[in-house]
């Protein structure tokens, strides 16, 4: 982080954050998906459960874009077809979610940074112009 962030951008960050240890969790059970080529209804059953449960969280918070991806790992994880296939689409919309997450991150850092060097530019001009006594 580049400076200090301002409030409402320290609360959006950490909620943020929150939720890279669940897509962290969908990421392990991606993996343990495609390690276990035995019993593997068992491992489509958590990762489903798993991406419903952050579906809902990540739309109710208002971020729709990564709740559809989680939507979508849901729907690829119930179909049936070849666990190869379905494991590199799994993998891959998981990669997709975690740059996004990242992403969100970064832009919400990036915009606090603006506004703030901006207010200060303001602050610096309306200094000047006051006439000295």
């Amino acid at each position: 982080m580049a400076g200090k962030l301002s409030p409402s951008a320290a609360l959006k960050v950490a909620e943020l954050e929150s939720f890279s240890p669940k897509v962290l969790r969908l990421n392990t059970l991606v993996e343990q998906y495609a390690v276990n080529k035995s019993n593997a209804e068992q491992h489509t059953a958590a990762l489903r459960r798993a991406a419903d449960q952050l579906k809902l969280q990540l739309m109710g918070v208002g971020l729709d874009a990564m709740s559809q991806i989680c939507g979508t790992i849901a729907l690829t994880a119930a179909r049936a077809g070849n666990p190869g296939a379905k494991t590199r689409a799994l993998r891959e919309f998981v990669g997709n979610l975690r740059f996004q997450l990242d992403l969100a991150i970064r832009i919400t850092i990036r915009e606090d940074d603006e506004r703030r060097a901006k207010e200060e530019k303001a602050d610096a001009k309306a200094d000047s112009s006051e006439p000295a006594q």
